[in-house]
């Protein structure tokens, strides 16, 4: 579980870093879009219902990539997928399906990243 864990904790943060590196207006974008559906999924007050987000994420980034977008960076995959990273962390913190400090990392950077879109 522990490698599993770090490999996913690595992928989801750099994404992250490649994110960071694009211009303000689309981190900005991708921040908002990912936190107004994190902000959502807050009110998940068990496993399942967190499960029903992270799998419309998934749908989400699903219908992105059948309209064509081949981009990782394009805000329209990024920020589902962002919020999808989320929502896993979650639910692997929550039933210890990942290692505690790998989510709480994924979880802290996504928050980070989210929290300073503008208000």
């Amino acid at each position: 579980m522990f490698f599993r864990s770090l490999l996913w904790e690595r992928t989801v943060l750099s994404l992250l870093e490649k994110v960071e590196h694009l211009p303000p207006n689309v981190q900005t974008e991708i921040a908002t879009r990912a936190g107004d559906f994190i902000k959502v999924a807050q009110t998940a007050d068990d496993e399942a219902s967190l499960s029903k987000f992270a799998a419309a994420a998934v749908a989400e980034r699903q219908q992105v990539v059948a309209q064509g977008v081949k981009s990782k960076l394009d805000q329209r995959w990024a920020a589902p997928v962002i919020a999808e990273a989320w929502c896993t962390a979650r639910i692997g913190l929550s039933n210890g399906s990942l290692d505690k400090h790998s989510a709480m990392g994924v979880l802290g950077a996504i928050e980070v990243f989210t929290a300073r879109r503008p208000r």
